[in-house]
């Protein structure tokens, strides 16, 4: 590991300017731009055993335990090895993914920062078991695809097209900005989700992987994201794609 760079200490929530992150290998523009404003990239190959349009997808394929502690689907050698080479201790989860929902969402639950809102029936069991050894709030909620389906915009703010998380969101005490969408493009899919094309890459940038106004809901979006702070970043002026998020996982140590 470069010293001048860390783990992220809260998956999800970059203190900082984020130096890693892993994201599809499938969409070669998305990494390509990320690392052109200084983000390496862990792209994620295909996992034959996922549905071939969700199979690069970084959020089926990945669960972020806390600072350099990481999960991969049981079998994933050659993410394992990625992660490894960049100082990870890994973990494969106890089950092994199956095509079918809901035995693919083992590793999609979104942790922020002490509580896990997930299908609780859904996730991987060793996930869950570390999850309550660590004291975490654990949370249910129907939609096995939590991650993928939430995007983050800090530990006390997210953006949610599903009806579910957002009640959850609101019991949990966040500011979730519930919305309807219906332009995330997602190959063999109606729609895709919001998580899916984004992700913080600094504390208070949100990465998205197209231009935010050919979604719907985009003036709901920079008025939420204005109200916190947060500025948009878009990688492509392309339609907005769900490649399963931008999960970051490093960032400098250096001030900005």
């Amino acid at each position: 590991m470069c010293m001048n760079e860390t783990f992220v200490k809260q998956p999800n929530l970059p203190a900082g300017r984020v130096t890693l992150a892993a994201v599809s290998g499938a969409f070669p523009e998305i990494p390509d731009a990320l690392e052109a404003h200084g983000v390496a990239c862990i792209r994620t190959e295909a996992d034959p055993r996922l549905q071939p349009q969700i199979a690069h997808h970084a959020d089926m394929q990945i669960f972020h335990l806390d600072q350099n502690r990481i999960f991969v689907l049981k079998g994933e050698q050659a993410l394992r090895k990625k992660l490894e080479a960049a100082g990870f201790a890994v973990a494969e989860t106890a089950a092994e993914p199956v095509a079918k929902y809901p035995g693919d969402v083992l590793c999609n639950a979104l942790l922020l920062g002490d509580k896990l809102l997930a299908n609780l029936g859904s996730v991987d069991p060793l996930i869950y078991s570390f999850v309550e050894t660590l004291g975490l709030q654990t949370i249910h909620v129907n939609q096995g695809y939590t991650r993928c389906a939430t995007a983050v915009v800090n530990d006390h703010a997210i953006i949610t097209m599903d009806d579910g998380i957002y009640a959850a969101a609101q019991f949990m005490g966040l500011d979730a900005l519930h919305i309807t969408e219906h332009e995330i493009l997602l190959d063999g899919y109606d729609y895709g989700f919001i998580g899916g094309c984004c992700g913080l890459v600094d504390r208070n940038v949100l990465a998205f992987t197209g231009a935010l106004d050919s979604l719907y809901s985009a003036d709901s979006i920079r008025a939420f994201l204005k109200k916190h702070g947060v500025k948009v970043l878009e990688l492509t002026q392309n339609r907005m794609i769900d490649i399963g998020g931008i999960l970051p996982l490093k960032v400098s140590l250096n001030p900005a």
